[in-house]
Order: C-alpha cells, then structure tokens, then sequence
C-alpha cells in the first residue's frame, strides 16, 4: 500500500534527523489504527513495517531508541497485532491498546513528553475530532519535532451523502463537524455536489475541496508555525484519486523530508500497479512490464520537468528572487506536491539556466526547495 510504501521510506529520516537531539536519542510513532501489523498473506502491514525500521534504526551506527505505540479497536484484529508484536518486538519498547485512539492518546502523549513524535492516522471510517489532532502537537514537551500523516477520506463520501438525502442523520453529520473543526465542510461540498445527481467528477472536486480545506483549518487552529501537505494518491498519473493524505509539521526539513519520501513511495505504487497490471498479459514475459514502466516514468519526469520549469519561468518574469518553499501553489501546485522531488526540480531548474532566465546554478546544492532563485 502507498501509505505504508511513503513511511517506509521516511522513518529512518525521521528518526535519524530528530532522534540525534532527543534525549538517550529516543523517538516515538503512535499507530492509531493499527490494523493486524501483518496481512493474512504475510505481507507487511503498517505494525510489521514500524517494527523492522526499529530494529534497523537501533542496529545503526548511531542508533535512535525507537518506542512504538499501537491503538486498534477491533478484538480479534489486535489479538493477530499481538502475536506480530510478540514474534517481531523483541529487545524494542512497544506498546498495544484495545479500544479507540481517542481514549488513549492522552497517554500516549505524556509517554512521548519531550521526545520527536510521528503519529500515523488511517482509520477504516472517520479520524478523531480535529481537537484531538491539534493536541499531538500541543501535547506535553510539545516543542519537540512533532508530525502527523493523516488519511482524512475513508468514508467521507458516504457521511457527505447526507447532505443532500431526504433523511440526513444529524448526529453523523455533527461527528464529520467534529473532526473538521466545524460545519464549514457542508457548504464546500454543496458547492461541488448541490444534488443527488452529481457526477463522479463533482465528488472528486468536492473530496479534494474538503481536504484542503481541513489542511487549512488545522493550520488555523494551531495558531500558524505549522506546514501541511495534501498529496492524492492514484494508481496511475491518469486515474482518479484513492484518498488523500495530510501531512502536517512544524518543521521545515519535516516538509522536505517528507516531500522526497512521498515522491519515492509514490515510485513504488506506480511501479506495484504495473506490475498487477501486466499479469497474465503478454507484458508479464520477460519483465516487459517493467521497461514499459521504466519508459512511462522517464516520460513521467519530463512532464513534470517542463511543468516545473514553466511556472518557475513564470514566478522569475515578476522580476523578484523567490524560494520555492515560499511559492508551493505557484510552483508546486495541487498536482506536483509530493510527487517530484530534488531530482526533477534540480532538472527543471537547469533547464531554466539553460534557457537565460535565471543566474541561479541548482549544480551542487541540497535543498532545493529553500534555494533562493534568482532572475537572469
């Protein structure tokens, strides 16, 4: 799963980046909705993958003490969770709570008083009120590396629904007020889906309305200092988005990190979906699927790359030195966050260079996000 492939390539930037000014260098993931860490073919769940990047982490150079905190609701899924912790925890701190996340999480908070906290939120209905959300990062030493990736659509179009039903059930659209921060997400999907009738196009346009807009609420409500991302996630560059995930930080380098990390576990979902794709096709001979994907994600980059140099283009004729952190709707937009990273936007700006409109060499420089462009 794509959620799973983007944790897995950012933990151990996290723990490495946060743990090495943290105390005995400990750092601390909440799992709320756990799940059964293993799925019944053996595959990794998110349990199973948070423990093997702790051993990882503690077997490094200069090991992170990682601590694992895992909430799931449903009985016979945490006994499965128990046994995959039992098998894969040895020698690590791990925790497992039966019940809901909302119960827990004030606990869990004060465990991680001090400490670099990423909380992981992908619930199979809806997430915690957004109150709850803002108290991870107003939790206790709450000025520690703090972050969250939240999956905000599992059923949102079903609670939506109600909006234009002749029997709304008022009490499940007040639990959606809940975890928006408040009723201003009716009107923004009534501006996409006025009726029964709308088309699949309006829900994705009224899905994608609300999570920008819970993006923008939660950075209200924490009162500025905080980054959020949204980045939809699709099974080919051509498709419809799945659901949609919410990343939120304090901290600049968590934007960059993160941003990489989205980029490089979106690579593997694409290249996943190939793959499904080509079985038991003529494609599945001699891995022909995976130079037909080579190809597409070489065409892929150079979308991306010419997209990039057009708005950067753009953003130097206003005459100004710019940072692309500081223009991500005008650079970045809704359809590249997460999705590029150093590598394209290190082309693109070459090819800007090339083409005369800036002074400004990308050759030898990290983060290029926080570079200061400059015009010809």
């Amino acid at each position: 799963m794509l959620k799973h492939a983007i944790i897995n390539q950012y933990a151990t930037p996290f723990a490495s980046k946060t743990g090495s000014r943290s105390l005995d260098h400990r750092v601390t993931f909440i799992d709320g909705y756990a799940g059964a860490g293993r799925y019944d073919d053996g595959a990794e769940g998110s349990g199973a993958m948070l423990l093997r990047k702790a051993h990882e982490l503690a077997a490094m150079s200069s090991p992170r003490q990682v601590e694992l905190h895992f909430v799931e609701q449903d009985p016979v899924t945490v006994a499965k969770l128990r046994k995959v912790v039992a098998a894969d925890g040895n020698g690590l701190t791990v925790t497992v709570d039966d019940g809901d996340i909302s119960v827990h999480l004030p606990k869990l908070l004060r465990a991680a008083d001090g400490i670099p906290l990423f909380a992981y939120l992908d619930p199979c209905g809806l997430i915690i009120p957004m109150d709850e959300v803002v108290s991870i990062f107003n939790r206790p030493g709450g000025t520690a590396p703090t972050e969250v990736l939240i999956n905000l659509t599992a059923h949102l179009r079903r609670f939506a629904g109600m909006l234009t039903s002749d029997n709304p059930i008022e009490a499940s659209l007040k639990r959606v007020d809940a975890v928006c921060g408040g009723d201003w997400w009716r009107d923004t999907w009534l501006e996409k889906c006025a009726n029964k009738d709308a088309s699949e196009d309006d829900k994705v346009a009224a899905e994608e309305a609300v999570v920008e807009g819970y993006a923008a609420k939660l950075r209200e409500c924490l009162g500025g200092g905080v980054g959020t991302w949204v980045i939809d996630v699709r099974p080919r560059a051509d498709l419809k988005p799945l659901y949609y995930l919410v990343f939120a930080t304090r901290h600049i380098d968590g934007m960059l990190t993160f941003g990489e990390s989205a980029s490089l576990g979106l690579q593997e979902w694409r290249k996943y979906h190939a793959k499904l794709a080509a079985e038991n096709t003529l494609f599945a001979e001699n891995d022909a699927w995976e130079k037909h994907w080579k190809v597409q994600e070489e065409l892929l980059k150079k979308q991306w790359v010419e997209t990039l140099a057009e708005r950067i283009t753009d953003e130097l004729a206003k005459g100004e030195a710019f940072r692309i952190i500081d223009k991500p709707e005008e650079i970045l937009g809704q359809d590249l966050v997460g999705v590029v990273r150093t590598l394209h936007v290190r082309a693109a700006l070459k090819k800007v260079l090339d083409d005369g409109n800036t002074s400004t060499d990308p050759k030898g420089k990290s983060d290029l996000l926080t570079l200061r462009i400059k015009p010809a």
